[in-house]
């Protein structure tokens, strides 16, 4: 089978598409021929070997992914052959005609979804909904901030914001971003590639600041969101993009009595599994009325994983990019 191999950390000219034996399932594991991988940031810090859960290279990278069972290993019930499934695999292997996981990585589609779809559902959904709501439910009327709102990630918070009737203000690097957006309906997008991003939230929420703020970027723009929380607001690092990591300001979070929290998707995978499917039978019922729709904006083939690495990177992509196999 075709796989991209990360033999040793770099740029995306390390990715190196290869021929690999076909996996077999472990006890406990699902084989999935996959239809359709999603690229996430996650990969390209997996490439460079400084992403703090994935183990370094040599590592066929991609977490995230969707298709068919096609093998079971002992213990799993064999009806699960054929199912349908959306795939996180915080072990890497999604960028392969196939992947085995334990079976509670392997998640079951809703009979209309397609596998396209399903890949740019699969983990960015799952991460925005615990990014939201991981400490306490989102409550309607909440004001939202979002950073890097254009991308994956951010049109999945947009969506179950809106989905919860709460407020949101979406936050991006670059005027054409922003315009995109606003075609949307959005009626707050800061474009913080010109404007500071704390003076731009306290001036949309009349100098009060947002009451939650999901954080994906790190460095600078992380300082900036801290403080445009309102008082008891919390922050979420969801991720750091930016390539460099979320400075705390502990001050500036002691003089509104906010809090910081993190979200790594792996650790509810490996602890929690029944909130896992909980939230997961959430999200594909919410999809199945309509509520959420997951967007693509790029497509390249398994074999062009280094150019939708290059794009990514670039920053000039917007919404979901998918390798397709």
């Amino acid at each position: 089978m075709k796989s991209v191999l990360v033999r040793r950390a770099g740029g995306p000219d390390v990715l190196e598409v290869v021929d690999m034996p076909v996996p077999e399932p472990g006890p406990g594991e699902v084989r999935v021929s996959v239809r359709a991988i999603g690229v996430n940031y996650a990969d390209v810090m997996g490439r460079k070997a400084i992403h703090r859960s994935i183990r370094p290279p040599p590592i066929v990278i991609g977490c995230e992914a969707s298709g068919v069972i096609d093998a079971c290993g002992s213990g799993v019930d064999p009806a699960r052959l054929n199912e349908r499934v959306g795939v996180y695999s915080p072990f890497g292997g999604a960028y392969a005609e196939a992947l085995t996981v334990p079976q509670q990585y392997a998640l079951p589609l809703p009979a209309k979804m397609p596998f396209e779809e399903a890949a740019a559902f699969t983990h960015v959904f799952l991460t925005a909904h615990e990014a939201l709501n991981g400490v306490a439910p989102l409550r309607k009327g909440t004001t939202v901030l979002v950073t890097a709102a254009a991308g994956g990630l951010g049109g999945a918070l947009i969506q179950l914001v809106q989905a919860a009737e709460a407020q949101i203000i979406a936050a991006v690097g670059s005027e054409a971003k922003r315009q995109l957006l606003a075609t949307r309906g959005l009626a707050s997008v800061i474009d913080y590639g010109k404007t500071d991003l704390t003076s731009a939230v306290l001036a949309a929420t009349g100098g009060r600041g947002v009451d939650l703020a999901i954080e994906t970027v790190g460095g600078d723009l992380f300082q900036q969101a801290q403080r445009a929380l309102a008082p008891l607001g919390r922050i979420v690092i969801a991720g750091m993009a930016g390539g460099k990591e979320a400075p705390v300001d502990l001050a500036a979070l002691l003089d509104r009595s906010a809090t910081c929290t993190t979200l790594n998707l792996s650790v509810v995978f490996a602890h929690r599994p029944d909130r896992i499917r909980s939230v997961w039978s959430d999200l594909t019922r919410l999809y199945e009325a309509g509520k959420l729709q997951p967007r693509i904006g790029h497509r390249f083939k398994l074999q062009d994983a280094a150019e939708a690495h290059r794009l990514l990177e670039s920053r000039a992509s917007t919404d979901k990019i998918l390798l397709l196999s």
